[in-house]
């Protein structure tokens, strides 16, 4: 089960769990002109929350450079 935890724009960052119960980020973000979706997973082993926020930040910004 992935649980919401921010939004940034087109840019959505999950945490959730692996099959053996470890702990991973799951970035979603979703191209506004074609609505593919594009998933980056992050071991929450090496990853905190604040890494993948500023992450999905970063991704954001890039995306709305882009357009």
């Amino acid at each position: 089960m992935r649980l919401l935890v921010e939004t940034f724009g087109n840019v959505r960052v999950f945490k959730d769990r692996s099959l053996i119960g470890l702990p991973r980020w799951v970035i979603e973000s979703t191209d506004p002109d074609f609505g593919f979706r594009y998933t980056k997973v992050l071991s929450g082993v090496w990853y905190k929350k604040k890494d993948a926020i500023e992450i999905a930040q970063e991704m954001e910004k890039k995306y709305a450079t882009e357009n």
